[in-house]
């Protein structure tokens, strides 16, 4: 029968042999962790920086629909073209909806969500109310004002949540920001006569 010895020179490199396949699992364990951290982490910077600039992007377009809806019709072909260029922003959202998955603050992923699944459909009740005929009677006209002025207080929330997308993607969305982008109709000198 075979004899094992543990006593003499051997046993030591049996003991070293152990110890460093041991150090070899805990430190490929511990790899593995960091690379995981670090791929959630830059997996939520995306997804910030994602939602950030559609938030950023929404605030700003309807901004310039509440001016142009100042000016001349209020419902016409201009201010139309300009929530129509909101309701992308949003259909930008639902393609990407799983990534706000990346988003660890559960409470911001549900205000995120909420916040532009109303706006989407604050959108389409626009353009259905101004689809029909009856959009040019004052009904179609309270109906599309209605739906108008929800988007503006919906937007109120923006700020609230661009913020938080600014300390997840480490990122400021300012280039979207009216300061940064004054309007060409707030720009225009008074006519001269």
């Amino acid at each position: 029968m075979a004899h094992l010895d543990f006593g003499g020179g051997g046993g030591d490199t049996l003991a070293a042999v152990v110890i460093g396949a041991a150090l070899a699992t805990l430190g490929g364990i511990l790899a593995g962790q960091i690379e995981h951290h670090l791929i959630r982490r830059e997996r939520e910077r995306n997804a910030g920086l994602l939602f950030g600039e559609i938030l950023a992007a929404l605030n700003m377009i309807l901004q310039l629909a509440d001016e142009a809806r100042g000016r001349g019709d209020p419902y016409g072909p201009i201010t139309m073209r300009i929530l129509k260029a909101a309701h992308r922003e949003t259909q930008i959202y639902d393609r990407n909806r799983e990534l706000l998955f990346a988003v660890r603050d559960a409470t911001l992923r549900a205000r995120t969500h909420i916040l532009l699944l109303q706006m989407s459909l604050t959108l389409d009740s626009v353009f259905e109310a101004a689809s029909e005929t009856a959009a040019r009677t004052h009904e179609g006209q309270a109906s599309l004002a209605g739906g108008f002025d929800f988007l503006l207080e919906l937007r109120k929330g923006i700020p609230d949540l661009l913020e938080k997308y600014k300390r997840i993607a480490k990122y400021g969305f300012d280039a979207h920001e009216r300061g940064a982008n004054p309007s060409p109709l707030a720009q225009r000198a008074p006519a001269q006569t």
